[in-house]
């Protein structure tokens, strides 16, 4: 099986070899866990092997998103263009009549248009959570279960982004704890998840957990997330 290397210092290793490719993944945590910066790392780092990559945006504007990702050390520039965002909220705003237009239509529209021109193998959308809200879901089981199969049938590597309250896991019986809001945990191939743990008195320690990961035999336990000019993940904790 093909795997996308995610060039995350110990991760591959976890993974069993790196994604694999087709897989549609669901990263969760709490806010402050690093979700954007670590898939925006894996977006960057296939673009510089020459692997196109879409990042669509819909909770930071395109301006936001560089200014943080380019203080990492992530240079868009440096990608060649291989590397593209879609700040999707100012494109709505821009284009004419597109204010009127549903928000999933247009999700739909361009992510699925881009490719004619910029065919992207590897797509992050930031985030499930802010796109359930602009585009009002209803039914939010049915409908994610049908933006899921749609996605699936892009063909590409997708990690989707999803806000998890830190309570919600902590502590969970791991036979029954939920990864996702809508049982949407359950139709991906894959899922990462992050957590902040406290560590002494005022410490707090990022650790990564891969929970699930069709395709590959993978690490299922916690380990710590480290970013140090580049990301890095250590068996144990650190």
């Amino acid at each position: 099986m093909k795997r996308l290397p995610t060039n995350v210092d110990g991760l591959d290793e976890v993974l069993g070899g790196g994604v694999p490719e087709g897989n549609i993944v669901l990263v969760s945590g709490a806010p402050g866990t690093m979700k954007t910066s670590l898939t925006y790392h894996v977006l960057h780092a296939r673009a510089l092997e020459g692997v196109r990559g879409l990042y669509v945006s819909l909770e930071q504007n395109r301006a936001s998103l560089l200014d943080h990702t380019e203080g990492l050390g992530y240079r868009l520039d440096d990608t060649g263009g291989k590397l593209s965002i879609l700040d999707l909220g100012t494109l709505r705003k821009k284009l004419r009549g597109s204010a009127e237009q549903p928000w999933m239509d247009l999700f739909k529209l361009y992510t699925q248009g881009i490719r004619k021109s910029f065919d992207y193998r590897v797509l992050v959308l930031d985030s499930l959570d802010a796109l359930e809200i602009l585009a009002k879901f209803r039914e939010p089981r049915r409908e994610m279960f049908s933006l899921i199969r749609w996605i699936r049938d892009l063909g590409c590597t997708t990690f989707l982004l999803g806000e998890l309250p830190a309570d919600r896991i902590i502590g969970a019986d791991p036979r029954r704890a939920a990864y996702a809001k809508h049982k949407e945990d359950y139709l991906v191939d894959g899922i990462v998840h992050l957590r902040l743990v406290r560590q002494g008195e005022f410490g707090m320690q990022r650790q990564l957990r891969v929970v699930k990961m069709r395709g590959t035999r993978h690490d299922t336990g916690y380990h710590a997330l480290v970013f140090d000019n580049g990301f890095r993940v250590t068996r144990g904790f650190a």
